[in-house]
């Protein structure tokens, strides 16, 4: 007897529970009935995502949301993004929008390259109908150009760019990676989002071992984004930042091609005899030391080389045509290593 009650009694709580979770999954919530934008960012867990939902207000339980995603095998469906969702809505409703991807038919996807410049991503702004490049260069500054733009209200809202010279453009900043963004964004909630995820990327743990270092986060910003230009693998960025500190610490000018290509505006391996002459800082066949600032926007491994460089002996390499670096201790070496792949 007491077997045939047990049984009943669990039946009828599956009963109740089944309801439940049919009525929850199936039925809205009561809610503002109002929009909301709710991200979901790459790599994000079930677990994290479903805890999200719940804090955002759009779920009331993250179990029947959770039990519904496995039901349906969609657990790595989800789609990262920008999505709109409904208080109101059923899990059932909110679940399909996440795995469909409906909802991010309203966004534009940007890409930003590591290694580009300002003028890279003004041109590129440009071409997706962003921003015309005059009004990108009048909210970030204009590249190689000091002094003469007020940039206060970023440096207000960034505590990581308080450091940055007055009136020097954001270069450096503008973090490389693959965002999205609702398509009549304005340029300043794209350029925030760029702030936002460099803040995010050079953490508390990052600037305390800058500072640790006695040096400054633009001065590694600035010789990054001269590794970004150099090397490919981060392997070899360490190595190439160590030469060039090898170089600072002796007064050598560091003689890198990238930060005269930036002042002529061309691309090329080799600067020519005359754009080695230009009379810039930013010449740094001319003038020892570090330029100016970045000249470009460098991507977290160059970031990372600049802080934990490789310490070795070497103060030469070359970037062969296939793209091989190869190093050297002495300019002895260095000028076999040139007749070797260069003849010259």
């Amino acid at each position: 007897m007491k077997k045939i009650l047990f049984t009943f009694v669990i039946i009828i709580i599956a009963v109740i529970f089944s309801g439940w979770v049919v009525k929850i999954i199936l039925v809205g919530q009561n809610g503002s009935g109002l929009s909301q934008k709710f991200v979901v960012h790459d790599g994000e867990s079930l677990k994290q995502v479903s805890q999200g939902l719940k804090d955002a207000g759009l779920i009331d339980s993250k179990l029947a949301f959770e039990m519904w995603i496995k039901f349906k095998k969609s657990e790595n469906k989800i789609q990262a993004g920008e999505h709109n969702l409904y208080d109101t809505w059923s899990i059932r409703k909110i679940s399909n929008t996440l795995i469909s991807g409906n909802s991010l038919e309203n966004e534009l996807v940007i890409k930003i390259i590591e290694g580009w410049d300002l003028y890279d991503l003004a041109e590129y702004f440009e071409k997706i109908d962003l921003a015309k490049k005059e009004d990108f260069y009048k909210l970030v500054g204009n590249p190689g150009q000091h002094g003469n733009q007020d940039l206060t209200a970023w440096t207000n809202d960034y505590k990581f760019l308080k450091e940055k010279p007055a009136g020097v453009s954001l270069e450096g900043y503008l973090f490389p990676d693959t965002y999205r963004v609702f398509k009549d964004a304005s340029l300043d909630d794209v350029i925030k989002k760029l702030l936002d995820n460099f803040g995010a990327k050079i953490d508390t743990k990052l600037l305390d071992e800058i500072k640790s270092q006695n040096k400054s986060l633009y001065d590694i910003l600035t010789l990054a984004s001269i590794v970004e230009k150099e090397a490919r693998t981060p392997g070899d960025k360490k190595t190439v930042a160590g030469v060039y500190y090898n170089r600072l610490e002796i007064g050598m000018a560091l003689q890198a091609d990238p930060t005269v290509n930036y002042i002529t505006g061309k691309q090329t391996d080799r600067p020519s005899l005359d754009d080695l002459k230009v009379d810039s800082l930013y010449n740094t066949y001319k003038y020892p030391g570090l330029p100016p600032g970045p000249i470009c926007n460098p991507g977290l491994d160059s970031i990372m080389a600049a802080i934990y460089p490789d310490k070795n002996n070497y103060f030469y390499f070359i970037n062969t045509p296939d793209g091989q670096l190869i190093f050297a201790k002495t300019l002895e070496e260095h000028a076999a290593n040139r007749l070797r792949y260069f003849n010259d």
